[in-house]
């Protein structure tokens, strides 16, 4: 778990990016791929969700 940069609140929602690769080694298959992902938790000020305040990297799952 990384750190929080910024402001750490009650109100928060996870989001979910994929981790993308390139170029296998050793063969010719350029194709960028999707190997897993990373969850991000973002912060805001409001129940409305006007201003992200925080953000903090929770996890990263590789499936290979």
């Amino acid at each position: 778990m990384e750190a929080i940069k910024g402001v750490k609140t009650n109100i928060f929602k996870d989001v979910r990016m994929p981790v993308n690769a390139g170029m296998q080694f050793g063969t010719k298959n350029y194709k960028i791929r999707k190997i897993g992902y990373e969850v991000f938790r973002h912060y805001f000020d409001t129940i409305e969700m006007d201003c992200q305040v925080g953000s903090q990297k929770i996890k990263r799952v590789l499936n290979f």
